[in-house]
């Protein structure tokens, strides 16, 4: 049986552009209103240098590498002591990075996974910039996000670096970073309006303390309260699917756990209809995008790649789901489907 994947989320719990302008170099900031300004355009070549969108910045907003992490001696400010951070991420569309496609949340934020950077086979490590990009990850720093096209290269916008997945060895870029998705906190952990009057107490007094180990302690209370969140998502779920996973019929609780359809920051992500209970391999594999569930029809679909595996036995299965409130959304399903199928479609590019 696989174990349980490891996913490293950014536990920053209230991911924001005001906070991470703290911890980069001055240069960076005029470099993400850059991003902002230029969300939703279409580009002829990267801004490495006299483009239009790079005019009149004390920094480089991309080099020819996807993960772009500017020189911090290049600087006026020489990177003002600051941690060494990504500030921009590109696609090729080619299978040496292995991108998938685009994905639109039913939020109207959208979601990009984006493959790490590794030498090929035998080359010894001499690119660091996807442990600048894991920095961004740690800290809740946010990076400018370009796809290649036809006609060049769409500016998504900033976008936050949210997850790790080590067994897909890719990021999950959750964007745009704008004044209305600020305004909205799209990308905090857990809202002040999701927690009972005695939690919002608690960080009240937490946040007004003026001390080192501050961020600490709201850090570890924040993670505190989600995790008795996600407790209670798994016994609504054992009960939702009377503790059977619909794809194996496993029925020992030990081995059952609750997926997220939608891996979305947030307490609301926490309720029936963005779950699945599945035995915890299974998990492992929904979460790598090697199988998925097709929305409406609920059937089974496998990634060619587990072909000559013992789970072909589960393919093109429809699996018995709850009904009522507790069904799956379909909407989060569909969304999950589409990431799915951009990921088939890149290994088999």
């Amino acid at each position: 049986m696989m174990s349980e994947p490891f996913i490293l989320d950014c536990d920053v719990y209230a991911l924001s552009l005001e906070r991470a302008s703290g911890l980069v170099p001055p240069e960076f900031l005029s470099a993400y209103q850059r991003f902002i300004d230029y969300e939703g355009r279409q580009i002829p070549r990267l801004p490495r240098g006299e483009e239009e969108m790079a005019r009149g910045l004390d920094v480089k907003l991309a080099s020819q590498r996807g993960i772009h992490s500017p020189n911090y001696d290049s600087l006026p400010s020489l990177g003002a002591g600051k941690r060494k951070y990504a500030l921009s991420i590109h696609s090729e569309g080619q299978t040496y990075y292995d991108d998938k496609d685009v994905v639109t949340r039913p939020d109207g934020t959208w979601i990009l996974d984006y493959k790490a950077h590794r030498p090929a086979d035998g080359k010894k490590p001499t690119d660091q910039s996807t442990s600048y990009l894991m920095n961004n990850l740690d800290d809740g720093v946010p990076v400018g996000v370009m796809i290649r096209n036809k006609s060049g290269y769409a500016v998504l916008g900033l976008a936050f670096v949210e997850q790790y997945n080590t067994e897909t060895d890719s990021f999950t870029i959750h964007g745009p970073v704008n004044a209305q998705t600020e305004a909205d906190r799209k990308f905090y952990l857990i809202r002040d309006s999701d927690l009972t009057q005695e939690e919002r107490q608690e960080l009240d007094r937490l946040k007004a303390q003026i001390t080192a180990e501050r961020d600490d302690r709201i850090r570890r209370f924040v993670t505190s309260v989600v995790r008795q969140r996600q407790d209670s998502f798994r016994k609504a779920l054992l009960e939702a699917y009377n503790g059977t996973c619909p794809v194996t019929h496993a029925d020992v609780n030990e081995a059952l756990q609750a997926a997220h359809i939608d891996r979305y920051r947030g307490s609301n992500s926490q309720v029936v209809s963005n779950g699945v209970l599945l035995r915890a391999d299974i998990h492992s594999l929904y979460d790598a995008n090697l199988l998925s569930i097709e929305p409406e029809t609920h059937i089974l679909r496998l990634s060619h790649r587990l072909d000559s595996s013992a789970y072909r036995a589960f393919a093109n299965e429809q699996l018995k789901m709850p009904t009522g409130k507790a069904a799956p959304d379909d909407e989060l399903l569909e969304m999950q489907y589409k990431r799915f199928l951009a990921a088939q479609k890149s290994m088999a590019s």
